[in-house]
């Protein structure tokens, strides 16, 4: 038979667990909430959400400073996020014109172009 400290305990892990059921981790709005959804987990660094431990990178390239690349306007950028192979035949990146809406392609190329 259980004491009445472990019923208490038994409810109060219970009531706990089901509290959290049901809700999902809010993602931050706008550019950087697109970023972190949908482009982190591949091109996050170490020590950035969704990046790798310790040293090195995702699988993908490091973003931090892709504006001041030759050439990465906000418009190739958004080109580029809607159909990587439209502007490298080789990208293994995958095309997110049919996952994310113009808004957020355009609204996060924008924030790529800004990262000099």
């Amino acid at each position: 038979m259980l004491s009445r400290f472990g019923i208490g305990y038994v409810v109060f892990v219970s009531f706990s667990a089901l509290s959290g059921c049901g809700q999902s981790t809010p993602v931050a709005e706008g550019p950087k909430g697109v970023y972190d959804q949908h482009c982190a987990k591949c091109h996050a660094q170490a020590g950035e959400p969704g990046g790798p431990p310790s040293i090195g990178a995702s699988k993908g390239p490091n973003l931090a400073k892709i504006g001041s690349e030759p050439n990465r306007t906000a418009a190739w950028l958004a080109d580029y996020i809607r159909d990587p192979r439209s502007k490298k035949s080789d990208s293994r990146m995958p095309a997110f014109g049919s996952t994310l809406t113009e808004d957020q392609i355009r609204s996060l190329a924008e924030y790529l172009a800004a990262k000099k």
